[in-house]
């Protein structure tokens, strides 16, 4: 039998290449039965790199130097939770006013206004609100 050296140190007995196939075999079934899943819990967060204009990067450092918010990280947190409510509400609007509005006015189209009613409408309201501007 043949052995080859695996160490360069010659610290290291040599090693046949039957018995380093015998230990990988036993190794890899050892790390295949092993869940790290099982032992580890999943990370709720993922790090990104974001670059800002310096007008947003400035604002996001004022806040944090005020106090409003602990880290850039808040800030930017607290920004996308805007973003998805203003989502959130916009699809609202589509789905419960828009939508059932551009179906009324398919199934009668004439109860729809024409632009000079609208124009006419609006400056009446602007008038009623105080603007006075048409």
């Amino acid at each position: 039998m043949q052995t080859y050296p695996f160490w360069m140190d010659g610290e290291a007995p040599d090693i046949g290449i039957d018995q380093l196939l015998l230990a990988s075999r036993q190794w890899s079934s050892r790390i295949e039965s092993y869940s790290p899943l099982a032992d580890i819990p999943m990370r709720s967060t993922q790090q990104m790199s974001i670059t800002l204009p310096l007008e947003m990067a400035a604002l996001v450092k004022a806040k944090v130097a005020a106090g409003e918010y602990a880290s850039e990280s808040e800030v930017i947190r607290d920004g996308l939770r805007v973003l998805l409510a203003r989502d959130r509400a916009m699809e609202d609007w589509l789905r419960d006013e828009v939508i059932p509005a551009a179906t009324a006015l398919e199934a009668q189209p004439a109860r729809g206004l024409s632009a000079e009613q609208v124009r006419e409408h609006m400056a009446a309201r602007r008038q009623r609100k105080g603007t006075g501007n048409a």
